[in-house]
């Protein structure tokens, strides 16, 4: 649910600088192009800037060392992303929580421990031996299995699956229809047919942590899948058994990773982009979209393409491509005129 401010109570909890009317009443948030009056744009950096005076918006925020004339109020602060996600909190996001307490239709195994302040929606099974902390928030059709450990403030959206014995980090937001601990898709061929793997790991998910809807990490063989803290996960990802993701990773939507995959801290996976399973990628590395990762990358690397090389590596192969067909054909001209060479030397041969 929407709410509305001025612009000067939003001043005060952004901590910018107003400049103008702050009586205005901003009730949301608009793009430069679209925003209306009863809506505040923003302007993430000075080549945007000349768009300003023909917006429509009631309010914009902007740098605060702007150099800028508008004909709406303006709200100057240090750092406008940040503003603008403040901002967004502030006027209220879009998602539907239940309120503190259980649901009626809710079910609860033996021996659940739960916090303070903890929301449980309808339709939601917690196994026994569940752990919930304070504020932990259980949306419509949850799954928490038996012996899973919710840590404080964490989120799961609706028809989000917890499998047993999966332990999540404090103030995580999971979901809708994620599933966490399913077991690994494992097999050997056997008598003909392939012989299912048990998996008898669990997941261990670090603190502020966010998995999008319909996204799969996999239960470990043995040991736990792990996830680092502060890593971002899209929507529609596959993370297979084993695998180690580190601190502050971005995996993009539609990104699979194979079993057994280490995947060091604040490495960025690109939209579609697979890895192979029982390699290692390198801290800090940045992965394009539908890169194909078949081998180690170092720490720092930008890799691109299918297979994935390093970036300058792979752009000279592209722009060599591209001339292949020329190339071809002066390879056709020269062995023309190679025989035609060889064919007048033997020519004088034999005169």
């Amino acid at each position: 649910m929407s709410h509305s401010f001025t612009l000067r109570e939003l001043a005060e909890r952004l901590g910018g600088r107003l400049e103008g009317n702050g009586s205005v009443t901003i009730t949301g948030v608009g793009a430069l192009a679209s925003a209306g009056p009863g809506e505040i744009t923003f302007v993430l950096d000075a080549r945007r800037l000349s768009a300003l005076p023909a917006s429509r918006a009631g309010a914009a925020i902007v740098p605060e060392d702007a150099e800028v004339q508008a004909p709406m109020p303006l709200l100057r602060v240090k750092h406008v992303q940040a503003a603008l996600a403040d901002l967004l909190g502030i006027l209220g996001e879009n998602e539907s929580r239940p309120p503190a307490g259980v649901h009626p239709s809710a079910v609860l195994g033996e021996g659940v421990e739960m916090g303070r302040d903890v929301a449980i929606g309808p339709g939601v099974v917690v196994g026994a031996g569940a752990k919930l902390g304070d504020g932990v928030v259980l949306c419509p059709n949850v799954t928490v299995a038996p012996g899973a450990v919710i840590g404080a403030g964490t989120v799961l959206l609706a028809g989000t699956v917890i499998e047993c014995a999966c332990r999540i980090g404090r103030r995580c937001r999971i979901g809708p229809n994620a599933v966490i601990g399913g077991s690994g898709f494992g097999y050997f061929p056997a008598d003909g047919r392939h012989r299912r793997v048990p998996h008898a790991g669990t997941v261990e998910i670090g603190d502020e942590v966010d998995i999008g809807a319909c996204s799969c990490v996999d239960r470990a063989k043995f040991g736990a899948t792990r996830i680092g803290d502060g890593t971002k996960i899209d929507n529609l990802v596959q993370v297979a058994h084993n695998c180690q993701i580190g601190r502050g990773c971005l995996l993009a939507g539609l990104v699979g990773v194979g079993g057994s995959v280490v995947l060091k801290d604040f490495t960025v996976l690109g939209g579609h982009a697979g890895v192979r399973d029982n390699i290692i990628i390198g801290s800090r590395v940045r992965a394009s979209a539908f890169a194909a990762i078949a081998q180690d990358v170092p720490d720092g690397s930008t890799v691109v393409g299918v297979p994935a090389r390093e970036a300058r590596r792979q752009l000279r192969i592209y722009k060599t491509q591209e001339r292949l067909p020329e190339l071809r054909q002066r390879l056709r001209n020269l062995e023309k005129r190679l025989r035609a060479l060889e064919s007048a030397e033997d020519h004088q041969g034999t005169g």
